[in-house]
């Protein structure tokens, strides 16, 4: 079957007239022009696409930062093997202060770029240049601990030395596993149990939420039981604190929990305030050394 499609019009307004509705449509014209519409299409092209190359651009910058970020993270959690070895052995020169350091990972200068880093080392250069003596460098702390296991395995190690200073950092990582009742009855065991005049710091800032609320309870106890034993405070909280929250970004490592160098920095200066500035060490100096007859027994 066939479709009479009726007679054809070849004038020249008839073809002038189909070329301007195929223009229109899009379907025809001259070849000028549809070479300059194909030219169109083309040079658009890219600028349809610029978006997803710039969102593509910036995942990948940002897996980039995640994993540096990640990479520099897991380096921190690495150093505990390495700064424990370090302080297996005493660091220093005997025959000048002694210096024994209770505590947890902060004590072991963990976050820090070099375990001398870390605040305990600072402090002994500091006391060295004071003093002008040696000074030597027990260090009990273990990473990880909690104030269980201080009471349970650092105390009675304490108890075999004499020494001149004695610095305590405890309870962080109570803050995160946290037994009230259990805290404070160690709390009272930890004080009595420590010499007179060693300085325990409170409970370290944590910024926000359930954790600084721990923080806060657990640091209060800390100092209070400190001071009605005769210990010196370092209020380690309020110094953190009057950082800022900029400090997140710049007092930090990189697992966002230990101090780094300039971290460290701020708990020796805080730590070093107490030792140089305590109104009862001005009539009975601490440094140097004070006779062991003055220490309490552990």
């Amino acid at each position: 079957m066939r479709i009479s499609r009726g007679p054809v019009d070849s004038s020249p307004t008839a073809a002038r007239v189909s070329v301007s509705l195929g223009a229109r449509q899009g379907l025809g014209g001259p070849p000028e022009e549809r070479a300059m519409r194909r030219k169109g299409r083309r040079a658009g092209k890219p600028g349809r696409e610029a978006p997803a190359r710039m969102r593509g651009a910036a995942l990948l910058g940002g897996l980039a930062l995640l994993g540096l970020w990640a990479a520099k993270a897991a380096r921190v959690g690495c150093s505990v093997g390495r700064y424990a070895d370090y302080w297996a052995v005493p660091r220093g020169e005997a025959g000048g202060l002694l210096y024994v350091a209770l505590g947890d990972s902060a004590a072991q200068g963990v976050g820090a770029s070099r375990p001398e880093r870390g605040y305990v080392g600072l402090l002994a250069q500091r006391m060295r240049e004071r003093t002008g003596r040696p000074v030597q460098v027990v260090n009990l702390s273990c990473s990880g601990a909690r104030l269980a296991d201080l009471v349970r395995e650092q105390l009675p190690r304490l108890a075999e030395f004499s020494p001149d200073v004695v610095t305590v950092d405890i309870g962080g990582n109570d803050v995160v596993v946290y037994d009230p009742e259990r805290f404070s009855a160690l709390v009272c065991e930890l004080t009595a149990g420590l010499p007179a005049g060693a300085f325990v710091a409170d409970v370290p800032y944590f910024m926000h939420g359930q954790w600084e609320r721990r923080a806060a309870e657990t640091g209060r106890l800390l100092a209070g039981c400190a001071e009605e034993n005769g210990l010196c405070v370092v209020r380690l909280h309020d110094a953190e604190q009057a950082r800022g929250p900029a400090a997140m970004l710049t007092d930090f490592a990189a697992d966002w929990f230990h101090p780094d160098d300039r971290g460290h920095r701020v708990w020796a200066d805080s730590f070093w305030d107490r030792i140089t500035n305590d109104p009862a060490l001005a009539a009975a100096p601490r440094l140097p050394g004070r006779p062991a007859s003055a220490r309490r027994s552990a």
